[in-house]
């Protein structure tokens, strides 16, 4: 018996349904509002044009999801015909592969992905963090193409999380060019932790704004970070790692507005953030990151920027200050109290007196004039404009960080050991 024209139909309208349903733009970060338990929790945030695409389902093998978590959903966010869901696991074991997939089973389930939560806080081993930035899509990079190429790249790393210097769209206001990034970047972010900070082309730039050096509201809506999202710090194993807003720092040292004045919420909070940090005995690495740079050639070097947030990195001998805004690579020597340190070897720092300063470049957005080789601090800055991300290793008292173009070469290299 041939099935009927009607039932063909209906099939055809179930599987259209449940392939238009499908949870997208799939990423993990880690959050809290106070405390950030990287060992035994995972957010994970996703979208669908349906409004009961809310559960997680997880567990300790791929075909045995057993445990249930429910999103909470945004039915009114800036992402038009869409409803956005956030979901929090927690009571995770510590150092363990997940496998999950979320959805609903009336209106479709994801792929099935996999996470590793991080180990205890203070635990020693080898841990790989992926470094990129200035993925904005414009000229050259309209439809994250050039992106889509580090993605694919970095994707044969295996990654404990990733971390983006900030300017991860063109314009922030744009909610379609957040959308478009999220789905260039499922492959990486379904499965590594993606905790960025925020940059000038992502925050509002209008001074008389209310919220000037802020991210857009749809930023909130997309993104589950700690804290208040632009200012926050989290630690995986013996490493704690401080995002910090830089906001939109040349237009606002032009109306005496920038961020980390010296007894401001946000200064006051990174000195007592730091403070604890090194405190904690479990703690042997501290890395921070922005996206304006402390040291830079030319105009992406803003002075008073620099004289704020320099001091607390020299007071608390922060080991590694990671940004981006220049999208070429700079790697600056260790410096401390405005004195430059230079090592005899200039791929190996062996105990150094002060911070070591890199810009990670541009990871699709449109590449700027080289230079900058004659600045004192500088150590090394490629000839040739280049798009770049990286990849830092620490394992136990060595931070090895390995910088590579688009086309997988390696471009530069060095390593603090303490």
């Amino acid at each position: 018996m041939k099935p009927s024209g009607l039932i063909l139909i209906m099939l055809s309208v179930f599987f259209s349904a449940g392939a238009f349903a499908q949870p997208k733009n799939i990423h993990l970060s880690w959050t809290g509002q106070h405390e950030t338990n990287t060992s035994h929790t995972m957010a994970i945030t996703w979208n669908s044009k349906m409004p009961n695409n809310k559960m997680v389902r997880y567990g300790l093998k791929s075909d045995q999801l057993n445990n249930l978590a429910t999103a909470l959903v945004n039915a009114k966010s800036g992402l038009k015909g869409a409803y956005i869901y956030k979901a929090e696991l927690s009571n995770l074991r510590d150092g363990t592969t997940y496998y999950y997939q979320c959805g609903s089973d009336l209106e479709g389930w994801s792929a099935v992905y996999s996470f590793k939560t991080a180990p205890k806080i203070g635990k020693r081993g080898k841990y790989v963090v992926g470094v990129w930035g200035d993925t904005q899509n414009n000229k050259g990079n309209l439809d994250f193409e050039e992106t889509s190429k580090i993605v694919q790249k970095m994707a044969q790393h295996k990654f404990n999380l990733i971390a983006h210097m900030g300017d991860v769209v063109e314009n922030g206001s744009v909610v379609k060019s957040w959308d478009a990034f999220l789905n260039t970047t499922q492959p990486l972010n379904a499965q590594i932790p993606f905790m960025p900070v925020t940059g000038n082309h992502d925050v509002v730039n209008a001074n008389q704004d209310t919220s000037f050096q802020k991210p857009f509201p749809i930023y909130y809506d997309l993104f589950n970070l700690p804290g208040d999202y632009i200012n926050y710090s989290y630690d995986y194993g013996n490493i704690h790692f401080v995002a910090i807003n830089s906001g939109y720092a040349q237009g606002a040292a032009k109306v005496d507005k920038l961020l980390y004045e010296k007894g401001s919420p946000e200064y006051n909070w990174l000195n007592d953030d730091l403070t604890k940090a090194r405190k904690n005995k479990r703690i042997e690495w501290i890395i921070l990151y922005a996206h304006y740079p402390m040291y830079a050639y030319g105009v992406s070097l803003v002075p008073q920027w620099q004289k704020n947030v320099t001091p607390l990195i020299d007071k608390y001998s922060i080991d590694l200050c990671l940004t981006g805004h220049r999208h070429v690579y700079e790697r600056h020597t260790a410096i401390k109290n405005d004195q430059i340190f230079k090592s005899a070897d200039k791929h190996i720092y062996q105990k150094p007196e002060g911070t070591v300063y890199i810009t990670n470049g541009s990871a699709g957005g449109s590449l700027q004039g080289i230079g900058g080789t004659d600045m004192p601090s500088m150590v090394f800055t490629p000839s040739e404009k280049m798009y770049t991300y990286a990849v830092m290793t620490i394992e136990n008292n060595q931070l090895s960080y390995e910088v590579f173009n688009t086309e997988g070469l390696m471009i530069d290299h060095f390593k603090i050991i303490k």
